[in-house]
């Protein structure tokens, strides 16, 4: 893992997405309901942060 995955936290995706905590959790953990759009930026921000959920 690289330094920069290893310090994003849920709450820096939330905010760099412009949506809720709750919202990057169901997200990075499949489940309940997310609009498509915010899905695709939370997915777009993991992606280049290389984020690894532990």
């Amino acid at each position: 893992m690289n330094k920069e995955s290893s310090n994003i936290r849920i709450i820096d995706i939330a905010e760099m997405a412009g949506v809720s905590v709750g919202t990057v959790d169901r997200v990075i953990h499949n489940r309940g309901r997310v609009s498509e759009e915010n899905e695709k930026k939370v997915k777009a921000i993991l992606e280049k942060a290389n984020y690894q959920p532990i």
